[in-house]
């Protein structure tokens, strides 16, 4: 992908990584380096420093994160900056080749502080010893347990200029090379800083460049795959390659996958979107990584989360109600996983893990419902508020009736549970799924929530772990932290609750277009195809009418969770509907200047977090679909 710009801040965000050291840049600025593991604080950022007027195109090789920017003043190039992490050093490596001086700024990270050992290094290098103090967090107030180490080393014609905060550093005419070398401890980075020095950078890049192409070449030759005279067939050719390289570089060597340039977290719900993509693609060995994840996550605490540390034992990101919704999509996954590789021992083995999933969301269900997890897109987007997470959910009821009936079939054909239970269960699940409709569909329509639940025994428990509602609607919220349920049915912070009472909401039914397509997206059979196409006919006839496809149709933000597009696609397809064609074209057009879509979009523009692999799969997924792949 290519892409130009003299406002570097406007352009897209792309990852380069190794499963041990990750570096988020924007063009040729380098935004984030961190790792190994994939979860620990930031050595900082290294930013171009040069005039207004220097402009740079950026352009990533063919099957692999490798990134090469070439700055121009004017029409006349002047440097060549090619970016990498090796294939086996935790270590970012940058060639530089120019005819005029380079100037990159350094700027330390949180607690980070930085001597020159240049002394100590061997091969003609000059460079910096960085230390980020033990405590620092890593991502919102979690903290990583011990420091973290990182060499930062050049060679060639290089001068370094120490600054309170970092330093400057130019890169005179010619051929020069930076490394930034992770440990994570000291011991480590030496050796790898030492290993990296020791190499040509030229072996470096070949050997990074052959690790890629074994990666893209295990999902075989995909023009062949696509029907001849498919419409936009190139662009999604190049959209397959984008989206693998852009979630391979985010999985993390224990196999969870980042959620985007600024969650240096493994989400539970965002992998599920992206192990269907990755299935889909070809990539059926990188999907089960992400379940390995898990697996060795729940051995260890018994537990799993919204949301992971990649590399950090312990470190869970809850989130409001965390025991739905994402539960259903672990169990979803796992026979996703079996059904493409026939790798029954594999489910076999993490049954334990599975079977605590299912139990874990059985202890939400009242009336047949369950509610909200609260870190969905739609929810951290204000577009559902939180004051319905209590609400019975529809996705979350669909999702848990679908894994379940999975998991019971699965525990019953494998005699995993005795008879009795399997039989329970069923009954259960029957019951749920009995009374769905009588909860969430109205003349036709699939609404998200169902107020009824909130008001029921056992569903508002006293103490939720989350987002504190009025510093959230003042403006004021920072964390996800303990909360209260108040008077007015308000989940408060104690600071909050000190202050007294916060106003009630009244109760309100919404309705989300995501959910309403989730039917379609999980294939379920609670409704059949028929009873569903008007509903899909409203929401493409309101797009083509108004050119919007709003996640909530009254939002006046006219706001769309990223995976709209994806969802509405699907159905389409799955319903062979002639607008399918159009719209599988403009979920192309959203793709940014490095081939990734984002968290939201507002008027069909960028917004939120980018370079984000829940999004990007799962549109993937919706246009392989529709493409016949």
């Amino acid at each position: 992908m290519e892409m130009q710009s003299t406002n570097h801040s406007s352009l897209g965000i792309h990852c380069l990584g190794n499963g041990r050291l990750c570096a988020y840049e924007q063009g040729p600025n380098i935004l984030q380096v961190f790792g190994p593991p994939y979860s620990s604080p930031m050595l900082g950022s290294l930013m171009l420093d040069a005039d207004a007027s220097v402009r740079a195109e950026s352009r990533r090789e063919p099957g692999a994160a490798i990134w090469t920017h070439q700055l121009f003043a004017g029409d006349a190039p002047f440097a060549e900056l090619t970016d990498f992490v090796d294939a086996d050093l935790p270590c970012l490596v940058r060639r530089i080749r120019s005819s005029a001086p380079v100037n990159l700024r350094l700027t330390l990270g949180l607690a980070c502080t930085a001597v020159d050992n240049s002394r100590l290094l061997s091969h003609g290098a000059g460079g910096l010893l960085c230390e980020v103090a033990a405590g620092t967090p890593f991502y919102s107030r979690y903290p990583y347990p011990r420091s973290v180490v990182y060499q930062i080393a050049w060679r060639g014609d290089v001068n370094h200029r120490a600054q309170s905060d970092g330093a400057t550093l130019t890169f005179g005419p010619g051929e020069s090379w930076l490394y930034i070398a992770g440990g994570p401890e000291y011991p480590q980075t030496v050796e790898h800083a030492a290993t990296a020095l020791s190499l040509s950078g030229n072996d470096l890049l070949a050997r990074t460049r052959a690790s890629w192409q074994t990666f893209t070449q295990s999902r075989g030759d995909g023009s062949a795959r696509l029907p001849a005279q498919i419409p936009h067939g190139e662009r999604l050719l190049q959209a397959i390659d984008d989206v693998c390289v852009l979630i391979k570089a985010q999985q993390s060597v224990e196999g969870g996958v980042l959620a985007g340039h600024n969650y240096h977290l493994c989400y539970v719900r965002d992998q599920y979107g992206v192990s269907r993509g990755l299935l889909a693609a070809g990539h059926a060995a990188a999907a089960k990584a992400i379940l390995e994840f898990y697996w060795h996550i729940w051995q260890r605490n018994g537990r799993i989360h919204n949301a992971q540390a990649a590399g950090v034992d312990g470190a869970f990101h809850i989130h409001e109600n965390d025991e739905v919704e994402i539960t259903g999509y672990l169990i979803r996954q796992a026979f996703d996983l079996q059904t493409a590789m026939s790798d029954a021992e594999f489910t076999a083995e993490i049954f334990p893990m599975l079977a605590w999933a299912y139990e874990a969301q059985k202890r939400h269900v009242i009336d047949g419902m369950l509610p909200f997890n609260g870190d969905e897109t739609y929810v951290a987007g204000g577009i559902l508020p939180r004051s319905a997470l209590n609400d019975g959910s529809a996705e979350a009821t669909l999702l848990f009736i679908d894994s379940g009936e999975r998991l019971v079939e699965y525990a019953t054909h494998n005699h995993r549970w005795p008879q009795g239970k399997s039989g329970a269960e069923r009954e259960l699940l029957a019951q749920v799924k009995a009374a769905y409709r009588s909860h969430f569909w109205f003349d036709g329509q699939l609404v998200t929530n169902q107020p009824a639940r909130a008001n029921l025994p056992g569903a508002a428990p006293r103490f939720r772990h989350g987002v504190c509602e009025r510093c959230m609607a003042e403006g004021r919220f920072r964390f996800i932290e303990w909360t209260e349920h108040s008077a007015s049915g308000r989940y408060l912070c104690p600071a909050c609750l000190a202050q007294g009472d916060y106003d009630p909401v009244a109760p309100r039914i919404y309705t989300l277009q995501s959910v309403s397509l989730t039917p379609l997206y999980f294939r379920s059979d609670l409704f059949r195809a028929a009873e569903l196409r008007p509903l899909v006919e409203n929401i493409v006839t309101s797009y083509q009418r108004t050119g919007q496809l709003p996640s909530r149709p009254d939002d006046a933000r006219r706001i769309s969770v990223g995976y709209d597009y994806g969802f509405l696609l699907y159905a389409l397809t799955e319903l062979n509907h002639p607008a399918a064609t159009a719209l599988a074209g403009r979920t192309l057009d959203l793709l940014d200047s490095t081939g990734a879509w984002v968290e939201y979009y507002i008027d069909h523009q960028p917004a939120g977090t980018r370079c984000r692999p829940w999004e990007s799969a799962i549109n993937l997924e919706a246009l392989l679909r529709w493409a016949g792949w």
